[in-house]
Protein backbone atom coordinates (compact mmCIF):
# COMPACT_ATOMS: atom_id res chain seq x y z
CA UNK A 1 0.00 0.00 0.00
CA UNK A 2 1.73 3.39 -0.72
CA UNK A 3 1.43 6.64 1.10
CA UNK A 4 -1.54 8.16 -0.15
CA UNK A 5 -3.39 4.92 -0.03
CA UNK A 6 -1.77 4.57 3.81
CA UNK A 7 -3.44 8.02 4.77
CA UNK A 8 -6.30 7.74 2.62
CA UNK A 9 -6.87 4.58 5.52
CA UNK A 10 -5.82 6.35 8.48
CA UNK A 11 -8.77 9.32 7.45
CA UNK A 12 -11.39 6.13 6.96
CA UNK A 13 -10.39 4.61 10.28
CA UNK A 14 -10.11 7.95 12.67
CA UNK A 15 -10.33 7.37 15.80
CA UNK A 16 -9.00 9.05 18.89
CA UNK A 17 -8.50 7.64 22.61
CA UNK A 18 -8.59 11.02 24.33
CA UNK A 19 -8.28 11.35 27.81
CA UNK A 20 -12.05 10.84 27.90
CA UNK A 21 -11.97 7.74 26.59
CA UNK A 22 -8.61 7.09 28.31
CA UNK A 23 -10.81 6.87 31.62
CA UNK A 24 -13.34 4.66 30.71
CA UNK A 25 -10.94 2.07 29.28
CA UNK A 26 -9.13 2.34 32.96
CA UNK A 27 -12.45 1.73 33.95
CA UNK A 28 -13.68 -1.36 32.05
CA UNK A 29 -10.07 -3.15 32.58
CA UNK A 30 -10.49 -2.70 36.62
CA UNK A 31 -14.33 -4.23 36.91
CA UNK A 32 -13.63 -8.26 36.73
CA UNK A 33 -11.47 -6.97 40.15
CA UNK A 34 -14.50 -5.54 41.70
CA UNK A 35 -16.65 -8.56 43.09
CA UNK A 36 -19.43 -6.49 43.97
CA UNK A 37 -19.28 -3.78 41.68
CA UNK A 38 -18.30 -5.75 38.52
CA UNK A 39 -20.94 -4.07 35.75
CA UNK A 40 -21.16 -1.10 34.28
CA UNK A 41 -23.53 1.26 32.81
CA UNK A 42 -21.40 3.61 30.24
CA UNK A 43 -24.44 6.46 29.41
CA UNK A 44 -23.59 9.60 27.22
CA UNK A 45 -25.79 11.94 24.54
CA UNK A 46 -26.42 10.84 21.16
CA UNK A 47 -23.51 11.69 18.80
CA UNK A 48 -20.71 11.43 21.67
CA UNK A 49 -18.88 8.57 20.35
CA UNK A 50 -19.97 5.72 22.53
CA UNK A 51 -20.76 3.25 20.35
CA UNK A 52 -17.56 3.77 18.56
CA UNK A 53 -15.78 3.61 21.79
CA UNK A 54 -16.88 0.19 22.43
CA UNK A 55 -16.02 -1.18 19.31
CA UNK A 56 -12.44 0.02 19.89
CA UNK A 57 -12.09 -1.15 22.90
CA UNK A 58 -13.31 -4.75 21.49
CA UNK A 59 -10.29 -4.33 19.59
CA UNK A 60 -8.18 -4.40 22.21
CA UNK A 61 -9.10 -7.64 23.02
CA UNK A 62 -9.23 -9.87 19.96
CA UNK A 63 -9.89 -13.25 20.25
CA UNK A 64 -7.76 -15.83 19.17
CA UNK A 65 -7.70 -19.93 18.83
CA UNK A 66 -7.14 -22.67 21.57
CA UNK A 67 -7.13 -25.95 20.81
CA UNK A 68 -9.33 -27.64 23.96
CA UNK A 69 -8.39 -31.50 25.43
CA UNK A 70 -10.49 -32.59 23.05
CA UNK A 71 -8.40 -31.46 20.06
CA UNK A 72 -11.14 -29.20 18.71
CA UNK A 73 -10.43 -25.92 17.97
CA UNK A 74 -12.36 -23.50 20.29
CA UNK A 75 -12.44 -19.50 19.60
CA UNK A 76 -11.84 -17.29 23.03
CA UNK A 77 -13.49 -14.01 22.88
CA UNK A 78 -12.21 -12.17 25.92
CA UNK A 79 -14.92 -9.49 25.28
CA UNK A 80 -17.94 -9.66 22.77
CA UNK A 81 -20.24 -6.30 21.60
CA UNK A 82 -23.66 -6.29 20.54
CA UNK A 83 -26.10 -4.02 19.48
CA UNK A 84 -29.41 -4.59 21.92
CA UNK A 85 -32.01 -6.15 19.77
CA UNK A 86 -34.94 -3.57 19.10
CA UNK A 87 -37.92 -4.73 19.59
CA UNK A 88 -36.63 -6.65 22.61
CA UNK A 89 -37.60 -10.47 23.34
CA UNK A 90 -35.66 -13.23 24.75
CA UNK A 91 -35.11 -14.65 21.44
CA UNK A 92 -33.81 -12.19 19.84
CA UNK A 93 -31.60 -11.35 22.58
CA UNK A 94 -30.25 -14.24 22.51
CA UNK A 95 -29.38 -14.45 18.68
CA UNK A 96 -27.64 -11.15 19.25
CA UNK A 97 -25.52 -12.77 21.82
CA UNK A 98 -24.88 -15.64 19.51
CA UNK A 99 -24.20 -13.86 16.54
CA UNK A 100 -21.24 -11.69 18.26
CA UNK A 101 -20.05 -15.14 19.19
CA UNK A 102 -19.91 -16.24 15.87
CA UNK A 103 -21.99 -18.22 15.56
CA UNK A 104 -24.99 -18.37 13.22
CA UNK A 105 -28.91 -18.29 14.17
CA UNK A 106 -30.39 -21.85 15.06
CA UNK A 107 -33.32 -23.01 15.21
CA UNK A 108 -34.64 -23.72 19.01
CA UNK A 109 -37.19 -22.63 21.29
CA UNK A 110 -36.68 -19.75 23.86
CA UNK A 111 -34.64 -22.11 26.28
CA UNK A 112 -32.73 -24.10 24.26
CA UNK A 113 -30.96 -20.87 22.87
CA UNK A 114 -30.56 -19.79 26.72
CA UNK A 115 -28.63 -23.12 27.01
CA UNK A 116 -26.20 -22.99 24.24
CA UNK A 117 -25.78 -19.19 24.65
CA UNK A 118 -24.49 -19.88 28.65
CA UNK A 119 -22.57 -22.82 27.15
CA UNK A 120 -20.75 -20.92 24.41
CA UNK A 121 -20.02 -18.21 27.47
CA UNK A 122 -18.28 -20.24 29.54
CA UNK A 123 -16.83 -22.52 26.39
CA UNK A 124 -15.53 -19.03 24.71
CA UNK A 125 -14.10 -17.84 28.17
CA UNK A 126 -16.19 -14.28 28.09
CA UNK A 127 -15.18 -11.96 30.49
CA UNK A 128 -17.26 -9.05 29.16
CA UNK A 129 -20.03 -8.72 27.32
CA UNK A 130 -20.84 -4.61 25.63
CA UNK A 131 -24.39 -4.64 25.18
CA UNK A 132 -24.55 -1.01 22.89
CA UNK A 133 -28.24 0.97 22.84
CA UNK A 134 -29.15 -0.73 26.19
CA UNK A 135 -31.65 2.66 26.45
CA UNK A 136 -34.04 0.64 23.63
CA UNK A 137 -35.82 -1.91 26.34
CA UNK A 138 -37.19 1.44 27.41
CA UNK A 139 -39.66 0.68 25.07
CA UNK A 140 -40.16 -2.61 24.70
CA UNK A 141 -43.33 -3.86 24.99
CA UNK A 142 -43.18 -7.62 25.36
CA UNK A 143 -40.88 -7.75 28.19
CA UNK A 144 -40.59 -5.19 31.45
CA UNK A 145 -37.61 -3.44 32.44
CA UNK A 146 -37.35 -5.10 35.28
CA UNK A 147 -37.03 -9.01 33.85
CA UNK A 148 -34.54 -7.59 31.03
CA UNK A 149 -32.27 -6.39 34.05
CA UNK A 150 -32.84 -9.81 36.03
CA UNK A 151 -32.58 -11.67 32.83
CA UNK A 152 -29.05 -10.03 32.16
CA UNK A 153 -28.23 -11.05 36.22
CA UNK A 154 -28.46 -14.16 35.12
CA UNK A 155 -26.54 -14.58 32.42
CA UNK A 156 -23.51 -13.10 34.70
CA UNK A 157 -24.36 -15.37 37.64
CA UNK A 158 -24.31 -18.23 35.56
CA UNK A 159 -21.18 -17.46 33.50
CA UNK A 160 -19.25 -14.89 35.44
CA UNK A 161 -19.02 -12.32 32.84
CA UNK A 162 -18.95 -8.62 33.49
CA UNK A 163 -21.76 -6.49 31.92
CA UNK A 164 -20.97 -3.19 30.37
CA UNK A 165 -24.37 -1.69 29.34
CA UNK A 166 -24.08 1.45 26.98
CA UNK A 167 -27.05 3.81 26.46
CA UNK A 168 -28.40 7.27 26.93
CA UNK A 169 -28.57 8.95 30.36
CA UNK A 170 -32.48 7.81 30.02
CA UNK A 171 -30.99 4.16 30.67
CA UNK A 172 -29.80 4.54 34.09
CA UNK A 173 -33.82 4.35 34.55
CA UNK A 174 -32.55 0.37 34.86
CA UNK A 175 -29.88 1.07 36.96
CA UNK A 176 -32.42 2.94 39.76
CA UNK A 177 -34.69 0.23 39.58
CA UNK A 178 -33.44 -1.83 42.48
CA UNK A 179 -30.58 -1.25 45.12
CA UNK A 180 -29.05 -4.49 44.30
CA UNK A 181 -28.68 -2.93 40.77
CA UNK A 182 -26.95 0.52 42.34
CA UNK A 183 -24.45 -2.23 44.04
CA UNK A 184 -23.57 -3.93 41.34
CA UNK A 185 -23.61 -1.10 38.46
CA UNK A 186 -21.12 1.50 38.23
CA UNK A 187 -22.04 4.74 36.08
CA UNK A 188 -19.89 6.25 33.86
CA UNK A 189 -20.55 9.19 31.37
CA UNK A 190 -19.00 10.26 28.35
CA UNK A 191 -19.23 13.76 27.54
CA UNK A 192 -19.42 16.18 24.48
CA UNK A 193 -16.52 18.99 24.59
CA UNK A 194 -18.81 21.54 26.19
CA UNK A 195 -16.47 24.77 25.22
CA UNK A 196 -13.83 24.97 22.67
CA UNK A 197 -11.56 25.53 25.18
CA UNK A 198 -7.92 24.02 25.22
CA UNK A 199 -9.05 20.61 26.16
CA UNK A 200 -10.93 20.64 22.58
CA UNK A 201 -7.67 21.81 20.56
CA UNK A 202 -5.66 19.29 22.44
CA UNK A 203 -8.46 16.65 20.57
CA UNK A 204 -7.70 18.46 17.73
CA UNK A 205 -3.96 18.47 17.99
CA UNK A 206 -4.55 14.48 18.47
CA UNK A 207 -6.66 14.13 15.01
CA UNK A 208 -3.69 15.91 12.79
CA UNK A 209 -1.01 13.54 14.56
CA UNK A 210 -2.93 10.43 13.73
CA UNK A 211 -3.45 11.63 10.03
CA UNK A 212 -0.25 12.30 10.02
CA UNK A 213 0.24 14.98 6.93
CA UNK A 214 3.59 16.35 5.68
CA UNK A 215 2.23 19.50 6.40
CA UNK A 216 0.48 21.45 9.27
CA UNK A 217 -3.65 21.52 8.87
CA UNK A 218 -3.80 24.04 11.71
CA UNK A 219 -6.89 22.41 12.83
CA UNK A 220 -5.73 23.28 16.71
CA UNK A 221 -5.18 26.44 16.28
CA UNK A 222 -7.26 29.44 17.17
CA UNK A 223 -5.61 31.86 14.46
CA UNK A 224 -7.11 29.62 11.79
CA UNK A 225 -10.71 29.61 13.06
CA UNK A 226 -11.01 25.76 12.79
CA UNK A 227 -11.31 24.72 16.07
CA UNK A 228 -14.35 27.19 16.28
CA UNK A 229 -15.89 25.97 13.40
CA UNK A 230 -15.55 22.28 14.22
CA UNK A 231 -16.89 23.21 17.43
CA UNK A 232 -19.93 25.01 16.57
CA UNK A 233 -20.81 22.02 13.53
CA UNK A 234 -20.10 19.05 16.10
CA UNK A 235 -21.68 21.04 19.25
CA UNK A 236 -18.61 19.17 20.84
CA UNK A 237 -19.80 15.89 19.81
CA UNK A 238 -17.15 13.54 18.38
CA UNK A 239 -20.06 11.31 16.90
CA UNK A 240 -20.57 14.23 14.44
CA UNK A 241 -16.83 15.76 14.29
CA UNK A 242 -14.91 12.91 13.05
CA UNK A 243 -17.73 12.32 9.96
CA UNK A 244 -17.77 15.97 9.05
CA UNK A 245 -13.77 15.60 8.91
CA UNK A 246 -13.62 12.65 6.95
CA UNK A 247 -16.66 14.36 4.32
CA UNK A 248 -14.24 16.90 3.92
CA UNK A 249 -10.88 14.80 2.65
CA UNK A 250 -13.27 12.84 0.89
CA UNK A 251 -14.66 15.92 -0.89
CA UNK A 252 -10.44 16.60 -1.60
CA UNK A 253 -10.76 13.20 -3.49
CA UNK A 254 -8.39 11.47 -1.29
CA UNK A 255 -10.20 8.26 -1.56
CA UNK A 256 -10.20 8.80 -5.37
CA UNK A 257 -8.17 6.01 -7.44
CA UNK A 258 -5.87 8.84 -8.90
CA UNK A 259 -4.89 10.46 -5.56
CA UNK A 260 -1.10 11.08 -5.32
CA UNK A 261 -0.64 14.57 -4.26
CA UNK A 262 -1.12 15.68 -0.58
CA UNK A 263 -1.22 19.21 -1.24
CA UNK A 264 -4.64 18.42 -2.64
CA UNK A 265 -5.75 17.34 1.37
CA UNK A 266 -5.13 20.61 2.51
CA UNK A 267 -8.65 21.15 4.19
CA UNK A 268 -10.20 24.84 4.20
CA UNK A 269 -12.96 26.66 5.68
CA UNK A 270 -15.12 26.48 2.95
CA UNK A 271 -14.73 22.44 2.80
CA UNK A 272 -15.76 22.06 6.21
CA UNK A 273 -18.28 24.16 5.81
CA UNK A 274 -19.62 21.65 2.54
CA UNK A 275 -18.95 18.66 4.53
CA UNK A 276 -21.09 19.81 7.29
CA UNK A 277 -23.99 20.14 5.22
CA UNK A 278 -23.72 16.91 3.23
CA UNK A 279 -23.04 15.15 7.05
CA UNK A 280 -26.31 17.34 8.39
CA UNK A 281 -28.31 16.31 5.54
CA UNK A 282 -28.60 20.07 3.91
CA UNK A 283 -26.31 19.03 0.90
CA UNK A 284 -29.18 19.43 -1.20
CA UNK A 285 -29.73 23.09 -0.45
CA UNK A 286 -26.21 24.34 -1.82
CA UNK A 287 -26.75 26.88 0.72
CA UNK A 288 -25.67 27.52 4.40
CA UNK A 289 -28.82 28.33 6.89
CA UNK A 290 -28.57 32.55 7.84
CA UNK A 291 -26.73 30.97 11.07
CA UNK A 292 -24.45 29.12 9.64
CA UNK A 293 -23.42 31.91 6.87
CA UNK A 294 -22.82 34.33 10.13
CA UNK A 295 -20.52 32.59 11.70
CA UNK A 296 -18.30 31.67 9.03
CA UNK A 297 -18.24 34.60 8.02
CA UNK A 298 -16.87 35.83 11.19
CA UNK A 299 -14.01 33.32 11.40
Amino acid sequence: MNAYKQFANRVDNLFIEHDKVKGIYEHLDALPTQQRSRHSFILGGGGVGKSQMAKHYLKKYPSYTIVDEEENEVDIKPVVYLETPHPFTWKELYYAILKSLGVSRINGNVGDLKERVLYLLRKQQVKKIIFDEIHSVLTSTAVSNRAVMEHLKHISNETNVSLILIGTAAAKQLRDLDDQYKSRFRVKYLRRFEECDESFCYFLNLVEEQLSLPFPLGFAEISTGFPELLHYQSKGKVGFLIPIIQEAFRLKGVYKEGFDNFEEARITISDLDRAYRIVVGDEETEESSDEDEKFITKI
